[in-house]
């Protein structure tokens, strides 16, 4: 069996202002039993200061998956996506945001982010494993095509 260094990990960033949603997250993962680095992070403004570090430092690579909740405080999903996406360096990273694909339809007409990519938030333990699942194979997936 090899073992994954913790840096080699797959990163998954979860852009989550619910606490309560993200320790289900956390969790799912662990049950799961996937070998990945999930990075919670609380609040809108912290994920752009957290996306533009990783713009500006090129030694530090980028995660390999993020998910976006749409409606945050101060700084949305839809303006992480934007940023995201404006920046080549998150080229590779599949990003999938909670909102439903009528209320970010310019951002499909845009090109930013392909409906499958558009999930509801689970209500349920079992809709937390299946993200868990989701999240873990795009990870690697990305992950696997950077080398």
């Amino acid at each position: 069996m090899t073992t994954i260094k913790p840096d080699h990990l797959p990163t998954i960033v979860y852009v989550e202002d619910n606490a309560g949603d993200a320790m289900l997250l956390e969790e799912a993962v662990r049950v799961t039993g996937h070998s990945l680095r999930l990075q919670v992070i609380d609040k809108g403004d912290n994920a752009l200061h957290y996306f533009h570090i990783k713009v500006t430092a090129r030694d530090v690579p980028p995660p390999h998956c993020i998910l976006l909740d749409a409606h945050l405080p101060v700084v949305t999903g839809a303006q992480l996506l934007r940023y995201v996406r404006a920046h080549a360096i998150f080229d590779q990273t599949p990003v999938y945001i909670f909102a439903s694909v009528a209320e970010y339809q310019d951002m499909l007409t845009e090109g930013l982010i392909p409906a499958r990519n558009f999930l509801t938030k689970p209500s349920s333990w079992d809709g937390f494993l299946q993200l868990a699942n989701l999240l873990a194979r795009s990870a690697e997936q990305s992950m696997d095509s950077r080398g």
